[in-house]
């Protein structure tokens, strides 16, 4: 019997470490998916406030310039709907950067949705206010969060 017993209390013992380990996992887990979103919009936010600023540190942190790609629907001096791509966004966030007459600091945005997948990549929509919406793919790298692709249309 009191063996028994003793199997009993090692199974619940056992038992009980399993379910705090599995908790504790699972807060980690959690903790990892809030850091990211974090992470995430801190990226975003450097870009949009970066480019109000005209900051070429936050331009550049939040892009993987040398890799990033942009492509936006814009008008033409027709003013027709044409798509714009830009394959060197080195060039780009250097323009940004250079702009003698920024819009300022706090500009008005939001992100409207974002999705992370394998917690390696995120998709971010982004509206700022009364100028343009953005699609933002953003790659997880060397554990920092940075925008890969952008596609926007004009408001």
């Amino acid at each position: 019997m009191r063996c028994s017993l003793l199997a009993v209390e090692s199974f619940m013992l056992k038992s009980l470490l399993v379910i705090i380990s599995v908790t504790f996992l699972s807060f980690s887990a959690l903790a990892d998916k809030v850091s990211d979103k974090v992470a995430i919009k801190a990226a975003v936010n450097d870009y949009f406030q970066g480019q109000g600023e005209a900051s070429k540190a936050r331009l550049f942190r939040a892009f993987a310039a040398e890799h990033a790609t942009m492509v936006g629907v814009v008008k033409n001096d027709d003013g027709k709907e044409v798509i714009k791509s830009y394959k060197n966004m080195t060039s780009v966030l250097n323009q940004w950067a250079s702009n003698k007459n920024p819009a300022g600091g706090n500009l008005d945005g939001e992100v409207i949705s974002m999705n992370i997948v394998d917690d390696r990549l995120a998709v971010v929509l982004f509206r700022s206010t009364n100028r343009f919406y953005d699609a933002l793919t953003l790659a997880k790298l060397d554990n920092e969060w940075k925008i890969v692709a952008k596609a926007y249309i004009l408001q």
